[in-house]
């Protein structure tokens, strides 16, 4: 039976995965831009794990929340947190936060946004004064409004509604935690693009490479790396 897929062509396939990652490496794609060893500052660090503590029914949390803003914070990052209600739960949020999410949110997510922007400043924050906090932090802020975001849907919609609503968060998730990993779970800072360029400038020279050594090669291969193709068949 003939193969439902060229072995060639999934060799090729193949190639071009290694190219990629070789790419991601030369770009330092996944590598912080500085060093997040430990915890990094304690009232930044503190103020991470109490705006995500589900604690909702505590009634001191309001005030644990106001409490826990750095002292610096304000004049550092031009605004003060506003007090906001997600889910129910009172918290913290950028003023004039929005869901810039790369997948547009078609589901009111407004408040969970703030609190997410709010808590990648933090992230900021940290990283402007010179002890940003380590790889522990933006996964857990990430984590938390994903939940939220979860919530919110179970909240407000209900039956095929509700299953879209479940799935643009999930859609955003997987792009949300690429995009963390890329930037090394850092603060999520403004990146040269100029090095993620020179990387993608060197794909059509590998791309050719490839297309290259697959000319070269015989028709019927044997033995060797050439022949791995083969290994690839996919039949019915």
């Amino acid at each position: 039976m003939p193969p439902l897929i060229s072995p060639t062509t999934v060799w090729a396939l193949l190639q071009a995965t290694i190219v990629v990652a070789v790419l991601l490496l030369i770009s330092g794609a996944g590598n912080p831009a500085m060093t997040l060893a430990g915890r990094g500052d304690p009232a930044t660090a503190n103020a991470v794990e109490v705006l995500v503590a589900n604690d909702g029914a505590d009634p001191g949390r309001r005030a644990a929340l106001i409490a826990s803003i750095p002292n610096g914070f304000v004049s550092v990052m031009g605004y003060r947190p506003e007090v906001i209600d997600i889910n129910g739960i009172v918290s913290l949020g950028e003023p004039i936060g929005a869901c810039s999410s790369p997948v547009h949110l078609a589901f009111d997510m407004e408040p969970t946004c703030k609190g997410h922007d709010f808590g990648y400043d933090l992230l900021r924050y940290a990283a402007v004064i010179g002890a940003p906090l380590g790889e522990w932090a933006r996964p857990l802020i990430d984590d938390w409004w994903y939940a939220e975001m979860h919530e919110r849907c179970d909240r407000t919609r209900a039956g095929l509604s509700g299953l879209a609503c479940h799935g643009q968060v999930l859609a955003t998730e997987a792009i949300i935690d690429v995009n963390s990993w890329r930037e090394g779970n850092g603060p999520p800072i403004e990146e040269n693009p100029w090095r993620y360029l020179g990387a993608l400038a060197l794909l059509p020279v590998a791309l050719a490479a490839v297309v290259r050594s697959r000319r070269n090669e015989p028709l019927h291969p044997i033995g060797g790396l050439q022949a791995a193709p083969a290994a690839f068949a996919l039949t019915r």
